[in-house]
């Protein structure tokens, strides 16, 4: 174990965590150098294309008389979680920090996240090499955010290699080995992932006893026992070896059908070792939703069949059937955040070709005991040049936030808790909006608090569409109300009577509109005359339309659902 350094890149999305990985695989010569693909660590074409790692991914290098885990985290806040218990399995980070961007949101949660945990942290400033890197003014931001000196700051270029050699010794000499306290076996599974031939494959860092292969095991939060049929360590494709012992990184091939039986910080125990689990264990629930329906109800199985594949490979994916009057049959999917639900749609898409609309996305309101609504609290970092302060503390306020803290530097870092419900509706763009691109935002949920909420419901000719009605609170019940009956006038066809848009909140109409009928020229054969035969027909054709909508429903093309849903989401 004393040559053993389990260690992880920790960073905001796009500040070259994977290309340090890169480098450091070609140092240890874990890869040929120029004969592998860049981000080789970033498997998914998503991932590669948006230039962000949304997986995690495990490697072990040799260098010298040393064995190194290195992890690769994702930045994004969708994924913290991975984040948290790939911290949870190793004794040091190299907290990377672009030299162009400076500190931003998730370099200070992912930092704050090591800090709990107690471990080695060796700073480092990255892209040195770019022509508008801001070296010093970079080094000057980390040391008082970590209060260290200059010369504890390493200075590298990813891309080039300048320095990453150096930083590799560093990391060995620095990051303490791991250690054990018993030989009972314990491990904790950081990850997984279901193979369609081995089955559920887990990762697991040891952190007592060992694991070999034919072992009788049991997970502790299901309680579900297996049977080890293979166990081994990353370089970087698996590779079996004949044991994990304590102090490792590896996976085991457990051979369940069902991914959700292995939860990312569950613990690995003999079958009858009472020995407890390993703390901090959550279960990663969904935070946003959205209804999925095929747009063309024949694929309803295609689309299902598609979802039970993926969900294989995606724990934190959950869903269940819904039926709609319109819509037909369809699905109620949780999601971890909007990134997440925007990266299922395009696997959805790209590799089930699977022809789906999500619509708009949603919090998940609770009732307590006497019958009160609670919604989703967030804790929400900003970073933003200080130009740019007075436009996002006015945002945030106008997100029913509330003001927590502000820290004044090169970069201001305010913190505010803002409902869940107005961080997925518009604020990310918003923000966007109001600092030229040059914010960044980390939000983590906090508690489910107390909120004034009701049913936001849209009436077409008085009748109830429940596809349109949502909750809302009520504060912000006539401003959606009022978009969400603006929209419907544009996109509802003209009908042969008037349709009449409502919205009505805590039993009152709060927005209304109305769609002009179809009128045919009725008066266009007649010639001469008095008007008294034009009114007479004009009459009847307007108690001919009122009868019609008061027997008639209004109807919608399936094109109104799909374009509102659109332009909502």
């Amino acid at each position: 174990m004393d040559n053993i350094r389990n260690f992880a890149i920790i960073a905001h999305v796009d500040h070259g965590k994977s290309t340090l990985a890169d480098r450091l695989l070609e140092i240890t010569g874990t890869v040929e150098k120029d004969k592998h693909e860049e981000q080789l660590l970033d498997r998914n074409p998503i991932s590669r294309e948006r230039g962000i790692t949304i997986k995690l991914a495990p490697v072990r290098m040799q260098y010298e008389t040393y064995i190194l885990n290195l992890i690769d985290t994702p930045g994004h806040v969708d994924f913290s979680y991975e984040v948290e218990r790939t911290l949870a399995c190793v004794e040091g980070v190299i907290l990377l920090v672009d030299a162009t961007q400076g500190i931003q949101a998730q370099t200070i949660a992912h930092a704050y996240k090591a800090l709990e945990q107690n471990l080695v942290i060796i700073p480092v400033v990255n892209k040195i090499d770019m022509p508008n890197a801001q070296i010093q003014q970079t080094k000057d931001d980390i040391c008082r955010f970590l209060g260290i000196t200059d010369e504890e700051i390493f200075e590298i270029s990813a891309k080039t290699g300048q320095g990453v050699e150096v930083l590799l010794h560093k990391v060995i000499h620095t990051v303490p080995p791991p250690t054990s306290s018993t030989s009972d076996l314990r491990a904790l599974i950081f990850d997984s992932y279901y193979d369609p031939y081995q089955g559920v494959i887990a990762f697991v860092r040891v952190f007592d006893g060992n694991i070999t292969s034919q072992l009788h095991l049991r997970l502790h939060a299901t309680q579900k026992k297996f049977y080890s049929s293979e166990v081994g360590v990353f370089q970087p494709e698996l590779k079996k070896t004949s044991s994990l012992n304590a102090g490792e990184i590896g996976y085991i091939i457990t051979k369940f059908k069902d991914i959700h039986f292995v939860h990312v910080g569950d613990t690995v125990l003999d079958e009858n070792n009472p020995a407890g689990p390993i703390e901090g264990y959550k279960k990663v629930k969904p935070m946003v939703f959205s209804s999925m329906f095929p747009t063309n109800p024949d694929d309803y199985l295609q689309v299902k069949k598609a979802l039970e594949k993926l969900t294989l490979n995606d724990s934190a994916l959950h869903y269940e059937q819904i039926y709609s009057k319109s819509l037909g049959s369809g699905f109620r999917v949780g999601f971890l955040g909007l990134l997440h639900a925007d990266v299922v749609q395009q696997r959805l898409e790209r590799e089930y070709n699977a022809n789906i609309i999500l619509t708009a996305p949603t919090v998940e309101y609770k009732k307590d005991e006497r019958g009160n609504f609670l919604e989703p609290i967030t804790e929400v970092t900003i970073v933003t040049p200080p130009q740019y302060t007075g436009a996002v503390m006015k945002l945030c306020e106008e997100s029913r936030g509330v003001f927590k803290t502000m820290d004044n530097q090169s970069q201001v870092i305010v913190s505010y808790e803002i409902p869940l419900a107005e961080l997925i509706s518009h604020f990310f763009d918003a923000l966007k909006t109001v600092t030229s691109g040059y914010a960044s935002l980390q939000w983590e949920f906090k508690e489910y608090r107390s909120a004034d909420v009701g049913r936001l419901e849209i009436m077409l000719n008085l009748e109830p569409i429940e596809e349109f009605s949502e909750y809302v609170v009520h504060e912000k019940a006539y401003e959606r109300a009022r978009e969400l009956v603006d929209k419907l006038r544009e996109l509802i066809p003209k009908q042969q009577y008037e349709v009449k848009i409502q919205a009505k909140h805590k039993g009152k109409i709060i927005a209304s509109s109305r769609v002009a009928p179809l009128r045919k020229d009725v008066t266009a054969k007649l010639y001469g005359g008095d008007r008294t035969r034009k009114d007479k027909l004009l009459k009847k054709q307007k108690a001919g339309k009122k009868k019609m909508k008061q027997v008639g429903s209004v109807e919608l093309p399936k094109d109104v659902f799909l374009k509102l849903f659109k332009q909502g989401s």
